[in-house]
């Protein structure tokens, strides 16, 4: 399993069209960080979009995660239908963001905060360009809508990962390994 990953996070903006040569000055002091590379796309006459992805040399794969780490995240899982996303790792599936833009890609990974992670993903801004990403991180408060697909099996999907969950929770059986909930007969 690979270690620790860093997520991708894609930037969209559009400033309005450079005219003026501060306005370039100002897009070329932007930080972008070691990790990413911007790619930008000229439209014409309409404003500049840049997009920043991960470098094309990294194709880093981050391990899969069937069930969450942390005792918070697989509660908030548990109770709610965040359960069902967790359920399509390995889908290809549409992401509606909240800017009204789309991704269209195969779910890595989604947490328990609705942050999900996509590979090979097709990305249409709100003005219709397109733009194919190697992965794709969406924060869970950009997610507008998940499509989910019409060959899943909902309520099954959902009974398979409680039972995942569930597993992970009782690993190591009556009185083994770490106790999620100790008593305070354990303290």
């Amino acid at each position: 399993m690979a270690a620790w990953c860093r997520p991708v996070v894609l930037r969209v903006w559009s400033p309005r069209p450079a005219t003026s040569p501060s306005t370039e000055n100002m897009l070329e002091r932007h930080m972008l960080g070691p990790h990413l590379k911007r790619a930008e796309l000229e439209t014409g006459s309409e404003a500049q979009q840049s997009v920043l992805t991960s470098p094309a040399g990294s194709s880093q794969q981050c391990g899969r995660m069937a069930v969450s780490h942390s005792v918070k995240e697989r509660t908030i899982s548990e109770n709610s239908l965040i359960i069902l996303l967790q359920g399509l790792q390995g889908q290809v599936t549409t992401v509606d963001l909240r800017d009204e833009s789309v991704a269209r890609g195969r779910i890595d990974n989604v947490d328990a905060f609705m942050n999900i992670r996509l590979a090979n993903v097709t990305y249409t801004d709100r003005w219709g360009h397109r733009v194919e990403l190697d992965d794709l991180f969406v924060t869970g408060r950009n997610v507008r809508y998940v499509h989910i697909p019409d060959d899943v099996n909902i309520t099954a999907t959902i009974e398979q990962q409680l039972q995942v969950i569930h597993r992970v929770r009782n690993f190591g059986g009556k009185g083994q390994g770490r106790r999620e909930f100790p008593s305070k007969k354990y303290k």
